[in-house]
């Protein structure tokens, strides 16, 4: 029976620490692994308080919080010192360790699972604890100067955010911020105790995605913009699934880093992140949510009607909206090409809708969704602008198609609101000319 027994879970950079401590000291011991859903009853009775890994269990008696733990296996055994041996140096040495566990990894750990107002505090408070770390490991190889000791293996979460950095939004330790960090980390994380010892990045993204799970972060999120039929669509095929997102509206006039870093080829909305992976471009996304969540279908299943919603789908994107926008904001001979194009595709699609009350059928579908401009955006624009191009006796099917989309339950709760959106296109209308279009955003 070993007579050191650690209960902890391998992917807690608490119970790691504990584990290098030992480690480094060159102590035998027995790793006990708790899943931190069902913890186990000798854990419950070795920690009653807490009720937390790492407990360390030395000739049957408990020692538990993961500093504590690493200061009693520096006095018990012998080995490298993990702490300084001058009282000072050990008294600043706790002080690091205070604040990395109290005030750096809360604010870091919170930047990750918040957004908004509060994600931005917490970033801003990281950066400066982050900061602070910088300046005290200048022209050190380590913390503990030439040798690994108590704030190196207490800042052992600084080196795992760097494994997860392409699960995350954002990276805090930069070489451009934070040199004297980066060097640390290669150092420490490529030294071979440490090395052997970090969890591997498939584990650790297990964990964090679990844990964006248990604290309620969203896993999926919504880079767009209110008044984009784009982002729109998008939120459509969410709903219509049933799935929860986090929405992120963006400012097009100056997009964010997030935005730019997601979709760096088109710089547009929308953009959909799941579980840390983006997914750019409206029918693209659609199609994806339509094969990754259970639900009412959105695409058909028979593979030749499937194809002719992603031919409708393109039509509509490509050729119609195009022509029925530059009908609205161009003038003179252009306008009345454009706008006879426009009406030819609008032939098309009112042929196509004949007999039926969404292009989908009797369900709302793919081709309905990306008609959405159709049925909410360019009857707004129409009037202000006095060009009519769907009436009731040219197009009487896409004028029923129209009142039967828009009207629906589900799409009028999720459409921009009219008096909105008529704000909105006033405004580009007064816009100098090289504006006025919407972009495909």
């Amino acid at each position: 029976m070993a007579e050191v027994k650690l209960f902890g879970a391998s992917t807690s950079p608490f119970s790691r620490r504990v584990e290098m401590a030992l480690k480094l000291k060159g102590v035998e011991y027995e790793f006990i692994e708790e899943d931190l859903k069902n913890k186990s009853p000798l854990l419950l009775k070795y920690n009653p308080i807490h009720k937390k890994v790492p407990v360390l269990l030395h000739n049957g008696k408990p020692i538990v919080e993961s500093l504590i733990i690493i200061e009693y296996i520096d006095e018990t055994w012998e080995g490298p010192s993990i702490l300084p041996e001058d009282p000072y140096e050990r008294a600043m040495a706790r002080f690091w360790a205070k604040l990395l566990d109290e005030k750096c990894m809360p604010a870091m750990w919170k930047s990750y699972w918040t957004t908004g107002d509060e994600q931005a505090k917490n970033k801003k408070e990281a950066m400066e604890h982050l900061t602070f770390l910088e300046s005290e490991i200048k022209e050190k190889k380590f913390f503990g100067g030439d040798t690994i000791g108590l704030v190196d293996i207490v800042a052992n979460f600084i080196v795992w955010s760097k494994i997860i950095v392409n699960l995350v939004e954002f990276e805090f330790v930069t070489e451009d911020k934070f040199p004297n960090l980066i060097k640390w980390v290669d150092e420490y994380s490529n030294s071979t105790i440490v090395k052997e010892n970090l969890p591997s990045k498939e584990k650790l993204a297990e964990v964090f995605h679990g844990s964006q799970e248990v604290i309620g972060m969203a896993k999926v999120k919504l880079f767009g913009f209110w008044a984009s039929p784009f982002s729109r669509r998008v939120e459509m095929a969410l709903k219509l699934k049933g799935v929860e997102y986090e929405y992120i509206e963006e400012d097009l006039s100056n997009k964010s880093e997030l935005l730019l870093k997601y979709n760096p080829v088109h710089k547009k909305v929308p953009v959909m992140l799941h579980n840390g992976k983006p997914i750019v471009e409206s029918l693209i996304i659609i199609e994806y949510i339509d094969q990754t969540w259970e639900g009412p279908a959105i695409l058909p299943q028979d593979p030749y009607e499937r194809a002719m919603a992603r031919f409708w789908a393109k039509l509509l994107d490509e050729k119609c909206m195009p022509a029925m926008w530059k009908a609205f904001w161009s003038t003179g001979e252009e306008r009345e090409k454009s706008k006879e194009e426009a009406i030819e595709h609008l032939t098309f699609l009112e042929s196509e809708l004949k007999g039926k009350k969404f292009f989908g059928g009797d369900t709302i579908g793919l081709v309905d969704i990306t008609a959405n401009f159709i049925a909410h955006w360019f009857g707004i624009i129409a009037e202000l602008m006095g060009v009519e191009l769907i009436t009731q006796d040219k197009f009487p099917n896409l004028s029923k198609w129209v009142d039967e989309y828009a009207n629906s339950s589900f799409v009028k709760e999720n459409l921009p609101s009219k008096d909105k959106l008529v704000a909105f296109f006033k405004a580009r209308i007064q816009a100098p000319d090289e504006t006025k279009y919407f972009p495909k955003v």
